[in-house]
């Protein structure tokens, strides 16, 4: 693992703990990850443990490329949810995700809307509805053009 040497065992178990608790991997934490053969856990679980082995080298910001990329809805708000509550408790969270869902996107503290490379919109994403005079179901439309 890529945690300081100086931790001691009891230290690395507590900082191990305490990710698989906040990425909600406690009910398969004593699952295999699988593989061909061996079902083991879901694809939102891999996504989810995939981001808790990064958190594990306590960085000062998270910068993820589509967390949610293959997954279902359900699973996808669950990846957004952990993550926001990892910027909630002060560390920088920034990610691209193409079409999310209403729910997911309304986790969204932030939001950089670009289109063909240039920003149409940067600042609260919940002032985006407003600044394009939208329903909320429409600012996906526009966000997944």
């Amino acid at each position: 693992m890529r945690l300081p040497s100086k931790m001691t065992k009891q230290e690395i178990d507590k900082v191990v703990e305490d990710t698989i608790i906040e990425m909600g991997l406690e009910d398969c934490a004593n699952t295999k990850i699988g593989n061909w053969h061996l079902r083991g856990i879901s694809n939102g679980e891999k996504k989810r443990l995939s981001i808790g082995l990064e958190i594990l080298t306590q960085p000062f910001v998270l910068l993820l490329d589509e967390p949610t990329s293959g997954l279902d809805s359900a699973s996808a708000f669950y990846v957004i949810q952990a993550l926001s509550n990892i910027a909630f408790k002060g560390k920088i969270v920034i990610c691209s995700i193409h079409q999310p869902g209403s729910e997911t996107f309304n986790i969204f503290d932030d939001l950089l809307l670009l289109s063909n490379g240039e920003t149409v919109y940067f600042g609260e994403a919940k002032m985006a509805l407003k600044v394009f005079h939208v329903l909320p179901k429409e600012i996906l439309q526009i966000i997944s053009l």
